[in-house]
């Protein structure tokens, strides 16, 4: 992939954002890869989440215990209530198990933070530990700890991240298609734009050879530098990987294999499959050159919003920088405008499927996968597995339209924190059910629709849900509403988590 073209990677490196500088040479390359079955997981139930300390022992989440793959047991007599996840810590290792954060050193579990979230996802090192989630009013968070320092948050996001990796303390995050890295004290950036993958669910980095691995739970994927590659078709799962060693737990087979010699493989010449350029396509290319820049200009209003009074020439040189950015995203948005009055007013990614350019009034049905549409502003829908949806006339005049006639569909209008009014495009949305009707000028909120029943969840802003009588009623954040064709809408109530997280394990 050309990274420079559609934002693989930004050249953040002049402000400090992206500092990072993973890869190392490689000599003595095979083209040969090994790949052994290291554990059958199936007596272990759907296990989904493991690590592998430095020495190479593994640790597997089962859903009431740790399991220690070594020694062929269990770790702890009693079950765990609702585990949800573990990461080694050097050679400790962190586990999050009813609702708080232990660590274990020595044997002995120690209690650490109180972790209130759901969908819960940590990465960890010696120094600190990445914890992700959704809090009880649905919003996607990520939290910095550190043992005796306590902890503090870092980011408040539009979607659930699916999986994080943590190398030299720079951490790897995929939020949907796209890949982003953050260093303490620094603004998230983007790191690859993948809009043929709907999700990437597990990531891990090869510090040794400066290699990152992911994963959308079937295949198994590389990148290092420009070069994106397939490893290998059929084969993924969650990943790790230590001292050059990879590890994949793949749920369909329910086993943990380790492959080695990877690194030498990208040496070699024809070894390795090249990823294909989504971006390649005329109208897409615009899309990937917009997603690039909205993601740097988001960076660049972070890094002003954090600046002193007193930078003196780099306060010039960073605004002539932004000033220069923001005319080449007009210019896109310009010919995406163009596009969308006359013929594409979106993509769709996801599901298994090529990305696509959709139309006015296009119709979206999925089956066993959801699909993700990015509008010409940069506003998303996710539509939900075994959902149909029509996307209406959303064209650069007038009121942006879906209409859902069952299943499930996330929406989040663009937004740049403290930028809205220079970078976001304005406009009117509406969301069609059966039952109700949902108009809103802005924010995050999911609609379920089935049988002439509807259920919203508005994360962020204010909603109004219109009957087809005329009935009218202000949903705003944190509140969901049901309501059944021909009756009258009730009052709005506080959202239910556990509905809300479902949704999103559903939609992610």
């Amino acid at each position: 992939m050309n990274r420079e073209r559609h934002g693989c990677r930004i050249l953040a490196w002049i402000f400090m954002v992206l500092a990072m500088h993973l890869v190392t040479p490689a000599t003595g390359l095979a083209a040969g890869v090994e790949v052994r079955r290291l554990l059958d997981t199936a007596f272990l139930g759907d296990s989904y989440v493991y690590d592998v300390d430095p020495a190479g022992a593994v640790l597997v989440l089962t859903r009431d215990n740790i399991y220690d793959a070594g020694a062929g047991e269990f770790l702890f007599g009693e079950p765990l209530r609702n585990p949800g996840w573990l990461a080694f810590s050097g050679a400790r290792f962190q586990f999050l198990t009813n609702g708080a954060l232990f660590v274990s050193d020595g044997g002995t579990p120690r209690k650490l933070l109180d972790v209130p979230l759901k969908s819960r996802i940590l990465a960890s090192d010696n120094e600190r530990t990445f914890i992700s989630g959704i809090t009880p009013t649905g919003k996607p968070v990520l939290f910095l700890y550190k043992e005796g320092m306590g902890h503090k948050a870092l980011l408040e996001l539009d979607a659930p991240i699916d999986a994080m990796a943590l190398a030299r303390g720079v951490l790897f995050f995929s939020v949907g298609p796209r890949i982003y890295t953050l260093r303490e004290g620094g603004s998230a950036g983007l790191f690859a734009y993948l809009p043929d993958f709907p999700a990437i669910s597990s990531l891990a980095v090869d510090e040794r050879h400066g290699l990152l691995y992911f994963s959308e739970g079937e295949n198994l994927y590389a990148v290092r530098g420009s070069d994106f590659v397939v490893v290998r078709r059929g084969l993924g799962g969650m990943l790790r990987c230590r001292e050059g060693d990879l590890y994949l737990l793949s749920w369909r087979d329910h086993a943990l294999f380790r492959l080695r010699g990877l690194a030498e493989a990208f040496a070699s010449a024809g070894t390795l499959s090249p990823l294909t350029d989504p971006c390649e396509d005329p109208v897409l290319s615009l899309y990937c050159k917009a997603e690039e820049k909205r993601a740097l200009l988001r960076s660049l209003a972070q890094i002003e919003g954090a600046r002193g009074a007193g930078d003196g020439a780099a306060r010039g040189e960073v605004d002539d920088y932004m000033a220069a950015q923001k005319n080449e995203f007009a210019q896109i948005m310009a010919g995406l405008e163009k596009e969308a009055a006359t013929g594409a007013i979106g993509i769709r990614w996801g599901g298994g499927l090529e990305p696509q350019a959709i139309g006015a009034n296009d119709v979206i049905t999925t089956a066993r996968r959801g699909v993700g549409l990015t509008l010409w502003n940069g506003s998303e829908f996710r539509i939900g597995p075994d959902s149909k949806a029509v996307i209406g006339d959303c064209r650069p005049t007038g009121e942006c339209r879906q209409t859902l006639s069952q299943g499930l569909t996330y929406f989040a209008a663009n937004r740049l924190p403290g930028r809205e009014d220079a970078l976001s495009v304005p406009g009117r949305f509406s969301i069609v059910t059966e039952a109700l009707r949902f108009r809103f000028d802005s924010g995050r909120l999911a609609v379920f629709a089935a049988g002439g029943q509807t259920a919203v969840v508005v994360i962020e802003g204010r909603v109004e849900a219109v009957t087809p009588l005329g009935e009218s009623v202000t949903v705003a954040a944190g509140e969901t509403l049901e309501a059944r064709i021909g009756e009258r809408p009730g009052a709005p109530a506080p959202a239910e988590m556990k509905r809300l997280n479902r949704w999103w394990e559903e939609i992610r």
